[in-house]
């Protein structure tokens, strides 16, 4: 049989109370988090919005007794079920078994040695009184099942790296829910997905949320489904909360998420006349593969210099890999990516470089952003110490960031500010094309819309040529002049962006446009 965590929530309040929690950089200046003061009753789900850098993480993850690197506690109290998460025994007391945390990165939750299976029975036996092989073997059954996974021992027996990104955050989720926790903490956990899997990960919280007395803090940028599933929201505006009631009628949002009606026909008139030809990206009959299963089948593409192409595509489709093999970072079966300068000088770096998803991986956690940017501008570019600096500052400006980030580590930065540092790292290689995967789906909508306008007018103002991996329809729309769609790593359509907009060929295009929001009637093949 199963059994329930042995801890208990002793206090008849709140399941979990915060007082005052003000956050701030060790190094000192003005905290990130300001005299914060919220509750989260038992079987309630209290949300949590703003904009990126607003304090929503810090906020969630104070719940879990941990700030990021470089941030300090200046002040106030944190309560779970009557325990302070940040005293080592009540941490051990709480963690996984009262309350547990899902992030939007499930690769920081699993081990990638290890089997799925034998994650999940790990984290039953640590985390519940289920002890016997029977039992656990059946609660792990229960819980992949209850994640909408199969149970059965072949997947089991997978590795993380054999999971799509959706099945890798349910997986996530089962870890989570292993101990039976009392509160959920959810920081973003669908904003790494394309739409499709984002809905279904969307309605399986709606439903783990809706069972029994449990309680969640929910971090989301997704206001249609948060003001679905919340009893309260608190809105956070640069540390400080501004507001904190219930639900109401979300704001119309310009993203993949609700974008506005029209706004795709609207685009193409203005996309159809842009765009330069000559020179570029050139790849011919490129076919890849991931420990010898094939994931892109000849693909052929001419990307004009100083133009913008947007890839879309569900999860699964082989667009990240697509993205990996024009940066040249994963090698092709058989096929070639050429880049034609066509006369235009260039510096010593390679002439395409990728612009990751995921910022935190990208960039050292020890690095401070100076380390990150002058490093390549000396390696690369035989800059001096003076000069590289100087350049730093300079590249720093072009990416609409102050000079004092310099001194920052990427954990004292924001998900917008650690993009842009980023792109400013890129930069200094003096590239000739960019290929950004999806570097604004863990964004909310108005710093997402700020990441690409600042893209797009690095394009047009150092004639860069951008491919834009995304599965956001309007900003392909919006700033694309050609647009190329995936499907089961095949290009089943592509042209200039008015045509394929206007007029879709293949049924996967027409699909995607009848969805109204980026490429949600794509097929999943998980």
């Amino acid at each position: 049989m199963t059994g329930r965590a042995t801890s208990r929530l002793p206090d008849p309040g709140p399941l979990a109370e915060i007082r005052g929690l003000t956050v701030g950089p060790v190094a000192g200046g003005p905290p990130v988090l300001e005299n914060a003061c919220l509750s989260v009753p038992r079987g309630q789900v209290v949300a949590v919005v703003g904009r990126s850098g607003s304090g929503k993480s810090t906020l969630a993850h104070g719940l879990l007794g941990h700030v990021r690197p470089g941030l300090e506690v200046r002040g106030g109290t944190v309560r779970v079920a009557g325990l302070d998460p940040f005293d080592p025994a009540g941490s051990r007391r709480l963690r996984g078994r009262v309350v547990s945390f899902l992030g939007q990165d499930p690769a920081s939750s699993l081990n990638p040695a290890l089997r799925i299976g034998t994650q999940i029975a790990e984290a039953v036996r640590l985390r519940s009184s289920v002890r016997g092989t029977d039992e656990v073997r059946t609660r792990v059954g229960e819980l992949l099942l209850s994640v909408r996974l199969p149970a059965d021992r072949a997947f089991r027996r997978r590795l993380p790296r054999e999971l799509s990104g959706g099945q890798a955050q349910r997986v996530a989720l089962a870890l989570a829910l292993a101990g039976r926790p009392g509160l959920l903490v959810l920081d973003e956990p669908t904003s790494g997905l394309d739409p499709v899997l984002a809905d279904g990960m969307r309605g399986l919280l709606a439903d783990v949320l809706s069972a029994g007395d449990r309680a969640a803090l929910l971090v989301s940028h997704a206001p249609a489904w948060t003001a679905s599933v919340a009893d309260r929201v608190v809105r956070l505006e640069r540390g400080r909360i501004v507001e904190d009631g219930p639900p109401g009628t979300p704001p119309p949002v310009r993203s993949a998420e609700a974008p506005p009606a029209g706004a795709l026909r609207h685009e193409v008139s203005r996309v159809a006349a842009d765009g330069p030809a000559g020179g570029g990206l050139h790849v011919r009959g490129l076919h890849a593969a991931h420990s010898r299963v094939p994931v892109l089948h000849d693909v052929s593409l001419s990307l004009p210099a100083g133009s913008c192409t947007a890839v879309v595509g569900a999860s699964g489709s082989g667009k990240t890999t697509l993205a990996r093999c024009l940066a040249g970072l994963h090698p092709p079966v058989r096929g070639s990516v050429d880049w034609r300068d066509d006369g235009v000088p260039r510096g010593r770096g390679a002439p395409v470089q990728l612009v990751a998803q995921d910022t935190r991986g990208a960039l050292n956690p020890r690095e401070t952003v100076s380390a990150a940017l002058t490093r390549p501008l000396r390696g690369v570019r035989d800059r001096s110490a003076r000069e590289a600096s100087a350049e730093a500052v300079r590249l720093l400006g072009l990416v609409g960031l102050e000079a004092g980030v310099l001194a920052r580590r990427p954990g004292e930065l924001s998900g917008g500010q650690r993009q842009r540092v980023a792109l400013a790292r890129t930069l200094a290689a003096e590239p000739r094309a960019l290929v950004c995967d999806e570097i604004t789906s863990a964004l909310d909508p108005d710093t997402a819309k700020g990441v690409l306008d600042l893209l797009d007018s690095l394009r047009r103002t150092l004639g860069l040529t951008v491919v834009m991996v995304t599965h956001d329809l309007t900003a392909a729309a919006a700033r694309a002049q050609q647009i190329v769609v995936l499907d089961a790593g095949r290009v089943v359509e592509a042209g200039r962006a008015g045509r394929v907009l206007a007029h879709p060929e293949h049924p996967v295009t027409r699909a995607l446009l009848a969805s109204g929001d980026g490429p949600t009637a794509l097929a999943v093949r998980e």
